[in-house]
């Protein structure tokens, strides 16, 4: 059994707002996962990582950090197809998510992510629905993006 139990706070249920059921269902089957792996791993998901306006899109477009403008170019994130999850990380001096910080190296800050990868696409297998992961991803590694292709 893990040694934690972990859960989605109330910040990352208020963000999973408007997302396709199946990803709902996914997302609280990975946390169950998580919880039972021994080296399980707690999550959250970010500001803007479920359902975007146009206007949010294009601002995260215009910021470099995805390839969807909103607008010409449509993200699953509009369709309410695609979430964004994140390992949730706490270090001494930080206060909330360190992840980003540099008190996480970039390798550890990979293998954390890829520790979530395999919580969610477990849970999607378990589903029956066919999840895309943006660490999979040749181009453009997106690696907190998870959506639904139909």
């Amino acid at each position: 059994m893990g040694a934690k139990k972990y859960q989605w706070g109330s910040t990352s249920i208020e963000r999973m707002k408007g997302i396709d059921e199946r990803l709902m269902k996914i997302l609280f089957r990975a946390i169950r996962i998580s919880s039972r792996r021994i080296d399980g791993i707690d999550m959250t998901i970010p500001i803007f990582g479920g359902l975007r306006t146009s206007e949010d899109q294009n601002g995260l477009f215009l910021q470099g950090v995805t390839r969807a403008d909103g607008y010409e170019k449509k993200s699953y994130h509009q369709t309410g197809l695609a979430i964004d999850v994140i390992p949730y990380v706490q270090k001494e001096g930080i206060k909330g998510n360190a992840i980003y910080t540099k008190k996480v190296s970039p390798k550890e800050r990979e293998l954390l992510f890829y520790k979530v990868s395999c919580c969610l696409l477990e849970a999607a297998s378990r589903e029956g629905v066919k999840l895309q992961w943006g660490g999979n991803w040749s181009s453009f590694k997106d690696l907190p993006h998870y959506e639904i292709r139909e």
